[in-house]
């Protein structure tokens, strides 16, 4: 006995110890914490490519050798391409960090900053190949050894004109010597090939072959030329050259045919003609020829041009020929500059401007048909939208129009369009469903679908006949959102594919996939069978980015039980009505997996709040993984966090869930002060794995625990019509039997962080309660009588939607509802407040206006209540992912004010005194 009370003691002191040796995560571990980023796996699925980045500073290119484990690493390498056969990568090196901040603050011109070189890896004997000065490279798409890239190389003086050496002499030499050359590479042969002058370049799909256009300019015109390399031959063919700008160019899949636009006008507005390789070599396609081509349209710049998967078609964009409009002799303060603002737009003035590039090169989809040698007009005005299916073969595409819809889609927040059956070979349009969110075309085109938001029934359209058939109406399930609680309709689950043949469409409900007869004979069936009474979501997993339909007999499913919230993979037979056989389920949350093009290897991740999503290496039976990143091994020197799921009921009586995040070495005889974040339902979050980075604007789940704060998220259910005070039963019930079960929380020290509509939540219950003793808002709405006429700026639309229909859940208009505004609304019960509030509200805020944060703000100081709000300078709703300063600037702000309010710390100089804005460029106040 006394050997084992000894082991005891020898135990405790060494997990004690393990402990004291992690540290807190600060501030400044957020720019040294790596993440595994934009990861590719290789065809022959023998390498997994991925960058291991820190917030901030150099980043590493890694590759791995799936076969034997060996890993390769490659400083400052990023956005890496893995070539079709699986033997080099490519991919771009930047210029040390130190360089960058260096040229940065010298303020070099771009030209004169250090340019990307290019990488190159040959996987089978690990080599790397390095050049300078590279602006990009391309590779084919499938296949090929081959790789092209543009560089800079100094022009030889002997060759330049009269002309040139005289700019030399008098002007920029550096840039007058420099010579732009497209430079094709076999990596595994060393051979190559140059071509001066290239405009742009493009290769084939599936071939060795190479498109180039070349440019060269003087004083008067320009001429184009355009070549066709074959790499397997070293071939070049010159296959057009002529006066004018050539744009567009493209291959079709096998590199046999080409089109492109040529322009010869001169000016800055031009017009295009549409050329295309046929029977009798490069043609101009005559505009008059294209069928149903309305009156002065010509094929447009602004849509790509592409071939059908077979090459017998050729997709292109026409429009309205462009016009000149001459510019007037006026000086600036003789012209009028306004916006007409009519009750008769369809869109509101704000979104026009910012779609006015969009609309000003808005494109209708042609096609020509190199059988049948003839063009035809698919898209119009009345029909502006098209999806193509089969890779551009088949013989229907679906278009869309949602021009009657528009005006009332401010206030009713339905986006809904009519759909067309378009015929790709005579242009003839059949309207198929008016006033519908989404339609879904069968592989063999027998069949549509389309969910009818008006009766909750899914439909199919019989193709030939035209006859609607009623799929759903007989199923006493609901296969609509069952946790709607906005006061609009609500949105399907949605889709999983299709069988072969349009013999079956596969529908979710909630929990289950359904096999259901688009000809309505025979009975839909639950082919998972059990999913809603295990509360078990089954959810399909594509593999082949390019299946047209499900192989219905051994289907991959994902399975996340919506309880306990495991998760993991299944194998489920969508023809027959059984329960799916689960290959991997376990307390951990797993991500979508990741199969090699041309074998079975497969990648996919999983992880929890203490597991980094690493990636692990298996086959499809997802047997014995084998972990091939080690991203995990990190969390070794910092103290972390421990996850509870949680439950509790509101004063409504409504059963709810939450997260509840603690110290990984809480001591259960302490007290913690608790901060308490939410969103909407995040309690399906519980495995998620969070990354020690900077806020954009909410509290980091990992950084706060660390910190030895609780953090507390409640999952919400609200009432029409009164949001505030839904939130207000949940997240204040949620803490209170947070506190009842858990002694370490400690009741004086408890606080609220929301951004947005978690922002206005915070807003509004502190003014029902003096419970908390700090609060953070981020962009809250604080006035909904102002906010419900104002302007969503980063889409331009009336905010009248969101109140009435969506997320601000009123339900009605603000003459129709006015009290409920008002209720609602923390603004008009300022003087009630007592908790210190912090908010951030950023000048360029296009979600949540930022007069909201600013008429809040004003009331407060006005009540002599202790409040700050930082405004970060062209920012928008959340800050930018770039903007490393900003976010680590509001992490600490925000950390400080919780120190102070929470852990009695001393308040920060800029919570003190603020911070005058002459200060603004050298003192932080921190």
């Amino acid at each position: 006995m006394v050997r084992i009370y000894f082991l005891l003691i020898f135990c405790t002191l060494f997990t004690i110890s393990l402990s004291a040796q992690k540290k807190p995560i600060t501030v400044a571990d957020f720019d040294t914490w790596k993440q595994i980023e934009n990861e590719q796996l290789s065809e022959n699925g023998h390498f997994l490519v991925y960058e291991y980045n820190p917030g901030m500073g150099d980043g590493t290119l890694v590759i791995t050798n799936l076969n034997n484990g060996k890993t390769d690493s490659i400083p400052r390498g990023y956005a890496a391409k893995i070539n079709g056969n699986s033997n080099f990568v490519a991919f771009k090196i930047k210029a040390p960090i130190e360089t960058r901040r260096k040229e940065e603050t010298k303020k070099a011109k771009k030209a004169k900053q250090t340019k990307d070189s290019l990488g190159i890896f040959v996987l089978n004997n690990s080599t790397t190949i390095k050049y300078p000065d590279v602006s990009g490279f391309k590779l084919p798409e499938e296949g090929g050894n081959w790789l092209a890239y543009k560089t800079v190389v100094a022009k030889k003086e002997d060759s330049l004109s009269i002309v040139e050496k005289d700019t030399l002499q008098q002007k920029d030499k550096k840039n007058a010597k420099n010579d732009t050359l497209l430079v094709v590479y076999n990596p595994l042969t060393l051979d190559s090939l140059s071509f001066e002058n290239p405009s742009d370049y493009t290769w084939a799909k599936r071939a060795n072959k190479l498109l180039i256009t070349s440019e060269e300019k003087d004083s008067i015109k320009t001429n184009s030329f355009l070549f066709r390399l074959d790499t397997d031959t070293k071939a070049v063919d010159t296959v057009f050259t002529s006066e004018g700008v050539i744009k567009k160019a493209v291959l079709d899949e096998e590199g046999k045919r080409l089109a492109f636009l040529r322009s010869q006008d001169t000016g800055d507005v031009k017009n295009y003609k549409l050329f295309k390789e046929g029977n009798n070599g490069v043609t101009v396609l005559n505009e008059k020829q294209i069928k149903g081509l309305p009156e002065e349209w010509l094929p447009s710049e602004n849509q790509q041009i592409y071939f059908s998967e077979d090459g017998k078609r050729l997709y292109f964009g026409t429009t309205k020929a462009a016009i000149d409009h001459k510019k007037d002799t006026l000086l600036n303060v003789e012209r009028a500059r306004l916006d007409i603002w009519s009750w008769t737009d369809k869109e509101l003035q704000p979104m026009q401007k910012l779609n006015v590039k969009e609309d000003k090169n808005k494109t209708y989809i042609a096609v020509y048909d190199f059988e049948k040698e003839e063009a035809i007009q698919l898209g119009d005005t009345l029909v502006p939208d098209l999806r193509i299916y089969d890779e551009g073969k088949a013989k229907y595409a679906v278009g869309s129009a949602n021009e009657s819809y528009k005006r009332a889609s401010s206030w009713s927040a339905l986006f809904l369009d009519d759909y067309y059956l378009v015929d790709t070979e005579t242009g003839g349009k059949t309207k198929l469903v008016e006033g519908q969110n989404r339609l879904w075309l069968g592989p063999a085109q027998k069949y549509a679908v389309y969910y009818n938001r008006k009766d909750s029934v899914y439909y199919s359209i019989d193709i030939e006949s035209k006859k609607e058939i009623p799929l759903t109406a007989s199923l006493e399930i609901a296969f609509y959102d069952e946790l709607n609680d906005t006061p609009n309709d609500p949105r399907p689950y949605g889709v999983a594919g299709w069988a072969a043949n349009d013999d079956a469409i596969f529908i979710y409900d909630r929990y289950d996939i359904w096999k259901i007869d688009p000809s309505g004979n025979k009975k839909p069936e639950n082919v998972t069978a059990e999913g809603r009474t295990n509360k078990t979501i089954y959810r399909y997993l594509q593999l082949d980015k390019e299946e047209d339909f499900i192989l219905p007999k051994k289907a991959l499913v994902s399975v996340f039980n919506e309880e306990n919230k495991k998760s993991g993979y299944a194998y489920a037979n969508l023809l027959n009505k059984r329960a799916p056989k689960n290959i991997v389920f376990e307390d951990l949350r797993f991500g979508y997996p990741q199969k090699a093009k041309n074998s079975e290897t497969t990648v996919f991740t999983k992880e929890n709040y203490n597991l980094y999503p690493d990636f692990w290496k298996s086959d499809l039976s997802f047997k014995n993984p084998v972990k091939v990143t080690d991203g995990n091994k990190q969390l070794q020197n910092y103290k972390w966090g421990k996850v509870s799921l949680e439950s509790w009921t509101n004063e409504d009586g409504v059963k709810l869930q939450g997260l509840l995040y603690v110290p990984e070495d809480l001591d259960p005889n302490k007290k913690y002060p608790l901060v308490s974040y939410f969103y909407e339902r995040l309690s399906d979050t519980y495995h998620r794995f969070y990354d020690p980075t900077p806020s954009r604007s909410t509290i980091n789940k990992v950084f706060y625990p660390s910190n030895d704060y609780i953090v507390f998220v409640p999952d919400i259910v609200y009432k029409k019509g009164y949001p505030g005070e839904s939130a207000y039963n949940c997240i204040v019930s949620g803490i209170e039997a947070m506190e009842a079960k858990y002694s370490f929380i400690d009741s004086d020290r408890l606080a609220l962080q929301g951004q947005s509509w978690g922002g206005y939540q915070t807003a509004y219950i502190i003014t029902k309660t003096n419970k908390f003793a700090a609060a953070m808002a981020g962009a809250p709405v604080s006035n909904m009588t102002s906010a419900y006429g104002g302007i969503r700026w980063g889409s331009g639309m009336s905010r009248m939607f969101q109140y009435e229909h969506t997320q601000s859940r009123i339900g009605g208009t603000l003459w129709d509802e006015f009290d409920l505004y008002v209720e609602n609304s923390p603004l008009f019960k300022a003087p009630e407040i007592t908790t210190p509030l912090l908010m951030m509200h950023n000048d360029n805020d296009g979600a949540v206006p930022w007069y909201q944060g600013i008429e809040f703000f004003v009331a407060l100081r006005r009540l002599d209540k202790p409040v700050w709000m930082l405004s970060y300078n062209d920012e928008p709703h959340n800050l930018k992912g770039d903007s490393w300063g900003n976010r680590k600037d509001l992490s600490i702000r925000m950390m400080q004010f919780f120190n102070h309010y929470l852990k009695d710390k001393p308040a920060p100089e800029w919570m003190k005194k603020g911070r005058p804005a002459v200060e603004k460029e050298f003192n932080k106040g921190y």
